[in-house]
């Protein structure tokens, strides 16, 4: 029922926004998602996904807090859903005319960060449209200046050059050679594989390989509904709008569960008929962890045969970490300080030998959580001055940073 799937919807996106707690503004963007385009116009979505701004650094599955259960309780039907969503946008400030897709696209873009994959990961509403001046040299030169990512990068040129010798052997008559545009990503959460993603689809476009060269990102919760007879119906509804394009699924093993009832299974053979009726406009991406990921290949023989193309993201390095961490603060022109720089390759050294730290991810929370100490620093005397708002200091830094590094959970859902 509408309640349930709204409730799945909700605790997906505040995991992948990394929130402790499912709160009511999680609940909203439940609700607006198990609607779908049948959700008030007047409650946009896009502005419903700005309250879910910013991230946090929670690494342990969201639990669901008492407020968030009980408007939940009041969903009943499709007009109580409705009633709810008015009702949560009010009190939450969200309101005003629906915006066209080509703004809705516009403003992902620019929230989206190139580091990191989980902010948009769970929201298969956010297609992300390729450039109209993209040539494939552009692309690759965006490619190229990507943070750290060395071997992906080159596996990624490898997989072009395949890619356009097969369009060039299939415009000629001769034969192609393992012609599967479908790709394997391994790797840690914010190693950067939604944006190499976003890449391809658009260097799949500048080739030739599909028509369009978008992006549309997916997760189990916009793939598998919670009742007989409407995954399928999921599933054709987000191919059919990556048809021409790319359909980009984050943790894709979690459509593999071994239990005995779980519509998982139907939303895979649904994808492996979608990918061969599409075989000539459509690329698909499944990512996630290298054992979870084999697992997934080997649930269906179909799955087997068309990935046929891998591609392994390693976790960054201190200094890398350092870079992209120099990277957020050029964003929100803050300036860093005599040895934070140094404090910092420290910092990351440590939470590298704890492993399971979320990357990229890892460093905006360190950076949010900077900046937080930044701004107390700054209100101590009750005013700003002009260094205070400019400058991160060392001793902004959180002391304890390894502390934040779980290594005992992963992100996501885990294959039973």
């Amino acid at each position: 029922m509408i309640r349930d799937q709204a409730r799945d919807e909700a605790i997906a996106i505040a995991k992948a926004y990394s929130h402790s707690q499912v709160e009511l503004r999680h609940v909203l963007w439940g609700l607006v998602r198990a609607l779908g385009a049948d959700a008030p116009a007047e409650v946009p979505a896009a502005a419903v996904r700005a309250l879910l701004e910013p991230s946090g650094s929670s690494f342990e599955p969201p639990t669901v807090s008492e407020a968030a259960e009980h408007a939940l309780g009041d969903v009943t039907s499709f007009d109580s859903a409705t009633a709810k969503i008015i009702d949560l946008a009010r009190q939450l400030g969200v309101g005003g005319p629906a915006p066209d897709a080509a703004s809705t696209r516009q403003q992902t873009k620019a929230t989206a960060d190139h580091d990191i994959d989980s902010k948009t990961d769970s929201d298969a509403s956010a297609d992300d449209a390729p450039h109209p001046d993209d040539t494939t040299e552009s692309v690759l030169a965006e490619l190229d200046a990507l943070i750290g990512l060395g071997a992906v990068k080159q596996e990624v040129r490898r997989l072009i050059a395949v890619q356009r010798l097969n369009t060039e052997r299939r415009t000629a008559g001769l034969p192609e050679v393992n012609p599967s545009h479908h790709v394997v990503f391994t790797g840690a959460p914010g190693t950067g594989k939604t944006t190499v993603a976003r890449l391809i689809g658009r260097l799949y476009g500048t080739i030739g390989v599909v028509s369009k060269g978008h992006l549309v990102e997916a997760t189990r919760a916009d793939l598998v509904a919670g009742y007989v007879g409407q995954t399928a119906l999921k599933v054709k509804e987000i191919v059919s709008r990556a048809i021409g394009g790319v359909l980009f699924i984050d943790e894709a093993y979690s459509l593999a569960s071994d239990e005995a009832v779980d519509f998982g299974r139907e939303a895979i053979a649904t994808l492996v008929q979608s990918m061969e009726e599409n075989r000539r406009d459509l690329a698909v991406i499944v990512a996630g962890y290298p054992d979870e990921m084999r697992h997934f290949i080997d649930s269906n023989p179909g799955l087997r045969s068309r990935f046929t193309h891998y591609i392994a993201f390693p976790d960054y390095s201190a200094p890398e970490l350092v870079e992209i961490f120099e990277g957020f603060a050029a964003t929100a022109k803050v300036g860093l300080g005599a040895g934070v720089k140094e404090q910092l390759a420290g910092l990351f050294t440590s939470v590298l030998e704890v492993g399971n730290f979320g990357n990229a991810r890892f460093v905006r929370s360190v950076f949010e959580g900077a900046y937080a100490n930044m701004a107390t620093r700054a209100l101590a005397d009750d005013r700003i001055d002009r260094a205070e708002m400019d400058e991160m200091a060392a001793a902004d830094l959180p002391v304890e940073v390894s502390q934040l590094a779980n290594p005992a959970h992963r992100i996501g859902f885990q294959p039973r």
